[in-house]
């Protein structure tokens, strides 16, 4: 069975930029999960961080 790395496609066909879009109702806590997800999963893997 063939193995796919999604992220690894996308960022092949896409010149290494991924867009993410959160929808959903006012007060449902998109901007929290952005904050959150920024913080935990995009931050710390930062090599050149200022």
């Amino acid at each position: 069975m063939e193995r796919f790395d999604i992220l690894k496609d996308i960022a092949e066909r896409t010149g290494g930029d991924i867009y993410l879009g959160v929808v959903g109702p006012v007060r449902t806590g998109k901007s929290t999960f952005i904050r959150r997800f920024m913080d935990l999963m995009v931050l710390p893997n930062i090599r050149n961080f200022h």
